[in-house]
C-alpha cells in the first residue's frame, strides 16, 4: 500500500498549531491529534431584506449587490435595496413600479430592462433604466417588450435573452445586446424560454434554457456571436438565484428556484466550466425569484417567493475552508432591576463584557442604582450620589462619567450634577455649565462631549466638553433637539435618532458639527455603540431594527429580539454590543448581546471510527 508521502510528495507535518492548507493531513503536537482542513458548503442566515418581495432586478456582487423593483404583498414596487455584504441600505427608487424586470451590471453602474409595469393584462415593457449608485435614469428602450427575461454582463456590455410577450402571448428566443447606449438584436437562442438562469459576460455566458413554457435541465452557451449546447443541470428549475457580474461561464452557481408545485427548490448546483455538480448545502427556506452569485463559491438568496408568501429572509452561500457564523442578537441574563432612561451608554473604551447601567426610571421611581455586567451576570455596585434619569453617560466600567439628567418622573428639576466612577464608587465633580437631559453623548471619562437635550422648557443645540476636571463650551449642534442617542469620541463623535420621523445623523470633530449619513429608518431614543466610522444603532420608538454605520452610509443589521426604546445601557463596538432594559409595556430588565459575523478555519480531527 502506498504511503502518504508517496501519494502527496511529502510526509505528514508535525506542527504545534493548525495550518491553513486545504486537504493537508497534519499532526498537531499541542492536541496530540491528526487533523485536516476541510472545505465545506453552507448557507447561513444574513440580515433580512427591508421589504419582502420577489421577481425583481438583481445584479452586482456578494459585497455590493443591487436589487430593484419587484412584486410584494402591497403590489409592484419602485424600491431599490443595496447590499454591502452585511446589510441593506435604501437606494434611489426606479421611475416605474414593475416586476420581472431583468438586471445586469454593478451597484454603481447597473441596468434594468423589460418587465411588467402594472398588474393585469395591460402589457409588458421594453423600458431600460441605468443606475449610477444613487439615481435611476430612463435611457433607450430595448427592441422587444417582454417580462421574465434573462440577462448577463455589465452596463456597457450587457445582453438580454428570451422572455414572454404579453402582446402575442408567446415565448421568445430573441437576443439583444446593450453597449451602454443602444440595444441591438443579434443571434437568437436556439429555444424560446422565459425565467431561465444566466451567468457570465456578453462574450462568455451560459443560460439554463430550462425556462417556461417547459421546465427542463438544458443549458446553452453564448460566445458573443453563436449559441451552442452545454452540459445539463442536474435538477430542472427556473427563477433561481444565479449569475452576477463576477461570474463567467467557467464558475457559476444556481440555487433555489422552481418548479414550484408543490414547493420551490432548496438545492444548489455549482458550475465549473465543464459540468454542474450538486452541493450538499440547502436553503433553510426553499424559494424562487430572487438572488445572485458571483462565482461558484459565493451566492446570496434575497427575499423571494415560496408557496403563498413573499419572503424577506436572506441566506448566504459560502464554499470555503472557513466556518462562518452569521451576525445575530442573543439573550443575556436579565438586570436585577427593570428600568429605562438610564445611563451606561458608554464610550469608545467600553466593552460588551464590561458594561454598566446606572440611574434611570423603574415605574415612576427615579433610580440611583448602579449595576455592572461581566458578560454573564449583573451585579449591583456603588450607587450614584444623585438619583436621576435621562442623563448623559461616557467612559468605561472602571472609569465612567454621569452628567445632567432630571431627578423626578416629571420634567423638573433638571440638574447639571456630574459624577465620576472609579470601578467601585461614584464621586461628585464639577457640574455642567447648563443643566439638561435627554441629548447625546460620547467619549471617555477624561474626554467627553454632551450635546442637545432639554434645559426646560425647550431644546438646545449647545455642546459641552469635559476634560476630566472642567466643562467648557463646544461647537453648537446643527439642530436643537432631544431624546436621541450618541457615541464615538470627543474628536469623532456621532448623534442620531432625533425623532420618530428623522433619519439624520451628525458628526462632531471636537469643535464643530456636520451632517452625517442618512439612516434608513427614523426612531427617537435609540442607542449607538462603537466609533463614528464603525458602529451600530439599535432600538428606538419602539423598534427592533439595527443599523450599521461606516462613517458615510447606514445599512441594516439583524434585528433585536424585543422592540424597545430608551435602553437602559449599552456598551461595545459594531461587532460586540450590549442593549439592556428599556421602555416597553412594562419596562424591561431584558439584556441582549450583539455579535458580528465571525469566521473560523474548518479543522477536522481524524479518527479511526
Amino acid at each position: 500500500m502506498a504511503t502518504y508521502k508517496e501519494l502527496h510528495g511529502e510526509a505528514v507535518r508535525d506542527v504545534s498549531s493548525d495550518p491553513t492548507n486545504t486537504g493537508e493531513i497534519f499532526y498537531n503536537s499541542s492536541t496530540d491529534t491528526f487533523r485536516s482542513i476541510v472545505q465545506v458548503d453552507a448557507f447561513i442566515s444574513g440580515t433580512a431584506m427591508p421589504t419582502a418581495k420577489s421577481t425583481y432586478h438583481r445584479a452586482g456582487t456578494m459585497t455590493a449587490g443591487l436589487f430593484c423593483a419587484g412584486n410584494a404583498s402591497t403590489g409592484f414596487t419602485t424600491s431599490t435595496e443595496e447590499w454591502n455584504g452585511l446589510g441593506f441600505s435604501q437606494g434611489g427608487a426606479i421611475g416605474t413600479a414593475l416586476y420581472s424586470n431583468t438586471g445586469f451590471g454593478t451597484q454603481t453602474a447597473g441596468a434594468s430592462a423589460a418587465g411588467r409595469p402594472t398588474n393585469g393584462s395591460s402589457g409588458d415593457t421594453n423600458a431600460t433604466f441605468e443606475y449610477d449608485g444613487s439615481t435611476w435614469t430612463s435611457v433607450n428602450a430595448a427592441n422587444l417588450a417582454a417580462r421574465t427575461r434573462q440577462s448577463f454582463g455589465i452596463q456597457t456590455a450587457g445582453a438580454m435573452v428570451g422572455g414572454f410577450q404579453q402582446a402575442t402571448t408567446a415565448y421568445t428566443n430573441a437576443t439583444e445586446e446593450y453597449d451602454g447606449t443602444n440595444w441591438t438584436t443579434v443571434t437568437a437562442m436556439p429555444v424560446s424560454a422565459a425565467s431561465a438562469n444566466c451567468m457570465g459576460t456578453q462574450t462568455a455566458a451560459i443560460v439554463t434554457a430550462s425556462g417556461a413554457p417547459t421546465v427542463n435541465t438544458n443549458v446553452i452557451a453564448y460566445d458573443g456571436t453563436n449559441w451552442t449546447s452545454s452540459p445539463s443541470m442536474n435538477i430542472a428549475r427556473i427563477r433561481s438565484a444565479a449569475g452576477g457580474t463576477g461570474a463567467t461561464n467557467t464558475a457559476g452557481l444556481v440555487f433555489g428556484g422552481a418548479p414550484y408545485s408543490p414547493t420551490a427548490s432548496a438545492t444548489a448546483e455549482r458550475w465549473d466550466g465543464t459540468s454542474f455538480s450538486n452541493s450538499p448545502a440547502s436553503l433553510s427556506t426553499a424559494r424562487y425569484g430572487a438572488g445572485i452569485s458571483d462565482g461558484n463559491t459565493n451566492g446570496i438568496m434575497v427575499g423571494g417567493y415560496q408557496g403563498t408568501a413573499f419572503q424577506s429572509a436572506v441566506e448566504e452561500f459560502n464554499s470555503s475552508t472557513n466556518v462562518i457564523t452569521a451576525a445575530a442578537w442573543s439573550s443575556g441574563n436579565n438586570m436585577n432591576t427593570a428600568r429605562a432612561r438610564a445611563g451606561g451608554m458608554l464610550g469608545s473604551d467600553s466593552t460588551q463584557n464590561a458594561s454598566m447601567a446606572f440611574g434611570g426610571q423603574a415605574g415612576t421611581a427615579v433610580q440611583n442604582k448602579n449595576e455592572e455586567y461581566d458578560g454573564t451576570s449583573w451585579t449591583e455596585s456603588g450607587d450614584l450620589g444623585t438619583a436621576r434619569r435621562w442623563h448623559y453617560g461616557a467612559g468605561s466600567q472602571t472609569a465612567a462619567l454621569c452628567a445632567g439628567g432630571v431627578t423626578t418622573a416629571a420634567a423638573s428639576p433638571v440638574v447639571g450634577n456630574t459624577e465620576e466612577y472609579d470601578g467601585s464608587s461614584w464621586s461628585e465633580v464639577n457640574n455642567m455649565g447648563t443643566g439638561r437631559y435627554n441629548g447625546g453623548s460620547g467619549g471617555t471619562q477624561t474626554a467627553a462631549f454632551v450635546t442637545g437635550g432639554s434645559p426646560a422648557p425647550s431644546y438646545t443645540d449647545a455642546t459641552e466638553e469635559y476634560d476630566g476636571t472642567n466643562w467648557t463650551a463646544g461647537g453648537d449642534m446643527l439642530v436643537s433637539k432631544g431624546y436621541y442617542g450618541g457615541g464615538g469620541t470627543l474628536t469623532a463623535g456621532i448623534v442620531m435618532g432625533m425623532s420618530t420621523g428623522s433619519k439624520s445623523s451628525y458628526h462632531y470633530d471636537g469643535s464643530s458639527w456636520t451632517a452625517g449619513g442618512t439612516m434608513n429608518r427614523g426612531g427617537s431614543q435609540s442607542t449607538y455603540t462603537g466609533l463614528q466610522t464603525d458602529g451600530i444603532s439599535f432600538g428606538g420608538t419602539p423598534t427592533t431594527l439595527t443599523e450599521g454605520y461606516d462613517g458615510t452610509a447606514w445599512s441594516s443589521r439583524p434585528s433585536m429580539g424585543t422592540a424597545r426604546y430608551a435602553l437602559a445601557g449599552s456598551s461595545g463596538t459594531s461587532t460586540s454590543a450590549l442593549g439592556c432594559g428599556g421602555e416597553v409595556t412594562p419596562q424591561t430588565n431584558a439584556t441582549e448581546e450583539f455579535t458580528g459575523e465571525t469566521t473560523a478555519v474548518n479543522v477536522k480531527t481524524i479518527t479511526t471510527s
